[in-house]
Protein backbone atom coordinates (compact mmCIF):
# COMPACT_ATOMS: atom_id res chain seq x y z
CA UNK A 1 0.00 0.00 0.00
CA UNK A 2 1.33 3.29 -0.40
CA UNK A 3 4.22 2.16 -3.43
CA UNK A 4 3.74 4.89 -6.19
CA UNK A 5 6.27 5.37 -9.28
CA UNK A 6 7.35 1.69 -9.91
CA UNK A 7 8.97 1.04 -12.82
CA UNK A 8 10.47 -2.26 -11.90
CA UNK A 9 9.34 -5.17 -9.92
CA UNK A 10 9.91 -8.36 -9.00
CA UNK A 11 9.29 -10.76 -6.85
CA UNK A 12 9.58 -14.34 -5.22
CA UNK A 13 7.62 -16.87 -2.97
CA UNK A 14 8.29 -14.64 0.24
CA UNK A 15 9.37 -11.15 -0.80
CA UNK A 16 9.19 -8.74 -3.54
CA UNK A 17 11.30 -6.08 -4.61
CA UNK A 18 10.30 -2.42 -6.47
CA UNK A 19 12.51 0.28 -8.36
CA UNK A 20 10.91 3.41 -8.61
CA UNK A 21 11.29 5.79 -11.08
CA UNK A 22 14.30 7.84 -9.24
CA UNK A 23 16.21 4.74 -8.95
CA UNK A 24 15.21 4.18 -4.99
CA UNK A 25 14.05 0.87 -4.15
CA UNK A 26 10.89 -0.81 -1.91
CA UNK A 27 11.42 -3.90 -0.50
CA UNK A 28 8.61 -5.82 1.85
CA UNK A 29 8.04 -9.42 3.06
CA UNK A 30 9.95 -12.00 4.36
CA UNK A 31 12.88 -14.41 3.99
CA UNK A 32 13.22 -17.63 5.46
CA UNK A 33 16.70 -18.09 7.60
CA UNK A 34 18.85 -21.29 7.59
CA UNK A 35 17.29 -22.01 10.99
CA UNK A 36 13.93 -22.43 9.39
CA UNK A 37 12.11 -18.72 11.09
CA UNK A 38 11.59 -15.71 8.91
CA UNK A 39 12.72 -12.40 8.79
CA UNK A 40 10.85 -9.36 7.50
CA UNK A 41 12.79 -7.65 4.71
CA UNK A 42 14.36 -4.09 5.23
CA UNK A 43 15.53 -1.86 2.80
CA UNK A 44 19.50 -2.14 1.80
CA UNK A 45 21.11 1.34 2.78
CA UNK A 46 23.10 3.57 0.65
CA UNK A 47 21.51 1.52 -2.77
CA UNK A 48 20.59 4.87 -4.70
CA UNK A 49 20.31 4.92 -8.70
CA UNK A 50 19.22 1.42 -9.07
CA UNK A 51 17.80 0.11 -12.83
CA UNK A 52 16.93 -3.69 -12.53
CA UNK A 53 16.30 -5.69 -9.53
CA UNK A 54 15.98 -9.73 -9.54
CA UNK A 55 14.28 -11.20 -5.94
CA UNK A 56 16.02 -14.74 -5.25
CA UNK A 57 15.01 -17.05 -2.63
CA UNK A 58 18.09 -16.59 -0.05
CA UNK A 59 19.23 -13.14 -1.98
CA UNK A 60 18.41 -10.34 -3.96
CA UNK A 61 20.71 -8.23 -6.97
CA UNK A 62 20.25 -5.18 -7.99
CA UNK A 63 21.79 -3.11 -10.56
CA UNK A 64 22.95 0.64 -10.60
CA UNK A 65 23.07 3.03 -13.55
CA UNK A 66 26.71 2.75 -13.84
CA UNK A 67 26.47 -0.86 -14.34
CA UNK A 68 27.78 -2.17 -10.62
CA UNK A 69 25.76 -5.19 -9.12
CA UNK A 70 24.93 -5.21 -5.40
CA UNK A 71 24.07 -8.49 -3.43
Amino acid sequence: VGLTNAVVITANSYHNLAVRADGTMAIWGDWWLNDGSYRSATLPMGLSNIVAVAAGMNHDLAVDSNGVVRA
